[in-house]
């Protein structure tokens, strides 16, 4: 099976920045989340699934996942992951988490095809081992090269005051590079929702 382009992250700089080593990226424990309540990285009170009906993304599964040996977020085929390490949160947690999933694989539509689709206002679920959801509304939207993804404030900012989502996938927009891989990102990010 031929392995078509995705979501391929580089974080290096990044990495040597923030001083996180590849194998060493480890999940948080327990924090609390903006609502008081419990959001740990294992257990029943983990992150299980994650919805974004403007982007057809219904109770998708994610799970834990840290940067690959070359120091890049590069989710499976099939598969969305929320990013562990690299000073990130649990979804649900006070701070900003990443989602990442892939946009095609071997030229067909994966996961994350339709998020680009998104636009602010729209909303994000999150679903909770223990049957607990949170919600989230984009506040905005943004095509992003790779090397602008690595160093964007909204992203990998050290924000303490709500709880916060990246969501990113590939952008082929602006084509391809000679490795295969895009030249940009599709990032959206979500607060959560109070009130």
């Amino acid at each position: 099976m031929t392995r078509g382009p995705r979501l391929l992250v580089p974080t290096g700089l990044l990495v040597a920045t923030l001083g996180v080593s590849t194998l060493t990226v480890q999940a948080v424990g327990a924090l609390e989340g903006t609502s008081g309540r419990p959001v740990t990285a294992d257990g029943l009170d983990a992150p299980s699934w994650v919805s974004v009906e403007a982007a057809g993304l219904d109770r998708e599964p994610i799970s834990p996942e840290g940067l690959t040996p070359q120091g890049t977020i590069d989710p499976e085929p099939g598969d969305a992951i929320w990013h562990v390490g690299s000073g990130r949160v649990v979804p649900g947690q006070v701070g900003t988490a990443v989602i990442a999933g892939p946009v095609v694989y071997d030229d067909e539509p994966d996961v994350f095809y339709d998020l680009p689709e998104v636009t602010e206002g729209d909303l994000v679920t999150v679903g909770y081992g223990n049957g607990e959801t949170r919600e989230f509304v984009i506040t905005q939207t943004q095509q992003m090269s790779k090397e602008g993804l690595q160093r964007a404030p909204a992203v990998w900012g050290n924000q303490k005051d709500v709880a916060r989502i990246a969501l990113i996938t590939c952008d082929d927009s602006l084509g391809f590079r000679s490795d295969g891989h895009s030249r940009a990102n599709f990032v959206a990010i979500a607060e959560e929702r109070t009130g």
